[in-house]
């Protein structure tokens, strides 16, 4: 196998943008929010994070190392806020729906946890890779930072704690638990 320029020029024809990604966030129904507009406020989005916890078997004074619990980590996205805060309102009114401080009273899961989807974009426009957040809600809604001497565009971070995801083409990394009944 040669080790040179046009090798590597031979097999590496482009690579994925950072750049290239669409996000059209879900809200829950009753909250009257614009999904398009909040569509074109994202700023910066990841893909998911999947980690595999590792558990330490110890034998005659060595560590084995053995795959453990799946974790899905949080998800994080910035927005550009717009002009009247509209996108910052409805992520307020999530909150308050998961749990209104003012009653006390608690939302229930299926009211307030609602799929999300990324997508990684090819060169052509089109996903080639695809992401849906299964369960998902926003776990924090981040400040809005105020700044007298910035001329940037006002942005705020939403992160968001969900079940598990799943890849492309529907097969989950983890499956819900089925009961037999």
């Amino acid at each position: 196998m040669a080790f040179d320029i046009e090798s590597f020029r031979s097999k590496f024809q482009a690579g994925a943008r950072q750049y290239l990604f669409y996000v059209k966030p879900l809200f829950p129904v009753g909250i009257g929010a614009d999904t398009d507009t909040a569509t074109y406020l994202v700023r910066t989005a990841s893909l998911p994070e999947t980690t595999l916890e590792e558990i330490l078997v110890n034998w005659q004074g060595f560590d084995y190392k053995m795959a453990g619990k799946l974790t899905f980590t949080d998800w994080t996205v910035t927005y550009n806020l717009d002009k009247d805060a509209n996108l910052q309102k409805w992520y307020l009114e999530w909150s308050r729906l998961i749990l209104d401080p003012t009653t006390n009273i608690h939302g229930s899961p299926l009211d307030y946890m609602v799929d999300q989807q990324v997508e990684l974009l090819g060169l052509d426009g089109e996903p080639t890779l695809k992401y849906k957040l299964v369960g998902a809600w926003p776990k924090v809604i981040g400040p809005v930072t105020l700044d007298y001497a910035a001329a940037d565009v006002a942005q705020f971070d939403i992160t968001w704690s969900y079940q598990y995801h799943v890849v492309d083409d529907g097969v989950a990394y983890l499956s819900p638990p089925t009961f037999a009944g």
